[in-house]
């Protein structure tokens, strides 16, 4: 058995769907659909919650969502029972939608709670939709809400880790007996639930989470990440044309990337599937003949150990001064508190005696600052920002092992009047990180990737 995840992009439209619907035809052994949203609908539920609307808003915004999926349905099923059963199942949905949009304008409130909730019916739509397609070309699917399914999470809105002791126990037996009578599961992605029944989400790309936790909650025997794109590649593309499709990738490899900015997976995908030993494949909807990207065990060896390069370009600097402030004990601690509780991860840290500096994504710097003037203020004396800083992260397998490879890259980039800073070579033997100016970035990875990918 086997699970296949699709994102927005693959159900846009009705050509795109369709594709989708001959991946799934074309495959028959027993399998598990795991999908997004359409593409566009989680935006358009985000920004008409960011502004208080009135009632003839919500009906007009609510009007928009069902005209974008009826189309879709019209363009994809042709039977009629087929579209009438998913018209109602519709409806059902965007009435329960609007009655909670109604009771964010009446409350004039809007929580995390309500957020999570709001968010989650793209996902409950699309599974309608694909359900119905896939129907009318002979596959028996059967749409499947998480939070029916039992996907039980941390109570962490809008950033939740699943509870995959207790998933696990929920999702098998009924996956189980939904293949024994042959049906095909189409479960929406990107949300679960808390144990009390409120819906937590699971950020951004976190279908491909929600799919990985599947796999894993019903052993399956593979994983298929369904993209439109090939795969992992060396670089960015769109920075380094000449860059080159990865073949295979270790778990380890894998979560450096997503983490480090590849935008290809999100950042815990890796972490059920690598538990329970499922290999994970990357592929393109567009092409799929091609066999993308395996993540497993072990990736393949070959002449170079640095498999890719990926980057976070819109990075921020905090540095927090005083005297003696590095040999002080509990004061990294308690920043790094802080900023946990507000939310901001941070990427990477150093300390001298005089400072500690904390690498945040650019977008959390005024969070941060407000965040750390809480911090003891008999030890530090000021702090300061830094902006326009990128982070560059080289991964491999075994990297952190090669003597003279980071060695190399430094000269490598020195050579090239590019400055490096706040270097990170211990963390992990999987990744080599460093932040570079944002303005290098581009030019920077470049550089790298010619002199260590060129044959």
């Amino acid at each position: 058995m086997k699970v296949l995840k699709f994102g927005g992009s693959s159900l846009k439209d009705g050509p795109s769907m369709r594709r989708v619907g001959a991946i799934v035809a074309a495959d028959g052994e027993g399998k598990v659909i795991v999908v997004s949203a359409i593409q566009g609908i989680t935006d358009s539920l985000l920004a008409f919650m960011s502004q208080v609307r009135r009632e003839e808003d919500v009906q007009r915004f609510v009007r928009e969502l069902r005209d974008r999926h009826l189309q879709i349905l019209a363009d994809v099923a042709g039977s009629m029972d087929v579209k009438q059963q998913a018209v109602h199942m519709l409806s059902d949905k965007l009435v329960r939608l609007e009655r909670v949009l109604y009771g964010i304008i009446y409350l004039e409130e809007l929580t995390p709670r309500t957020r999570d909730l709001v968010q989650s019916f793209g996902e409950r739509m699309s599974v309608i939709v694909l359900s119905a397609m896939l129907q009318d070309i002979g596959v028996n699917a059967v749409p499947v809400e998480a939070d029916e399914l039992g996907i039980i999470t941390d109570g962490q809105f809008g950033s939740a880790t699943v509870d995959m002791e207790t998933t696990r126990r929920n999702v098998a037996p009924r996956i189980k007996d939904m293949l024994e009578r042959q049906e095909v599961p189409v479960i929406t992605g990107f949300f679960g639930k808390t144990p009390e029944g409120f819906i937590t989400l699971f950020g951004r790309n976190g279908t491909d989470y929600s799919a990985s936790v599947i796999a894993n909650a019903t052993d399956a025997d593979s994983l298929e990440i369904w993209k439109d794109v090939d795969g992992f590649m060396s670089a960015d593309p769109k920075v380094v044309p000449e860059a080159v499709p990865i073949p295979a990738l270790s778990y380890e490899e894998a979560a450096e990337l997503s983490y480090f900015g590849a935008k290809v997976l999100h950042p815990r995908t890796v972490e059920p599937a690598k538990a329970r030993g499922t290999v994970v494949r990357v592929r393109n909807v567009f092409k799929p003949e091609y066999e993308g990207t395996a993540i497993g065990d072990t990736a393949v060896k070959g002449a170079k150990i640095i498999k890719s390069i990926s980057s976070m370009p819109n990075m921020a600097m905090v540095k927090a001064y005083g005297p003696g402030l590095g040999s002080r004990s509990g004061v990294l601690s308690e920043m790094s508190v802080l900023l946990s509780e507000a939310g901001i991860n941070v990427y990477s840290a150093a300390t001298s005696q005089t400072c500690i500096s904390l690498l945040i994504e650019e977008r959390d710097l005024p969070f941060a600052e407000r965040v750390l003037a809480k911090a003891r203020r008999s030890v530090v004396d000021r702090i300061e920002t830094v902006r326009g800083i990128a982070l560059l992260c080289l991964v491999g397998e075994g990297l952190g092992q090669k003597v003279g490879m980071a060695g190399s890259v430094f000269s490598i980039v020195a050579a090239n009047d590019v400055n490096i800073s706040l270097i990170s070579a211990g963390a992990s033997t999987t990744a080599l990180t460093f932040t570079v100016r944002k303005e290098d970035l581009d030019r920077t990875t470049r550089i790298i990737h010619h002199e260590l990918f060129s044959e």
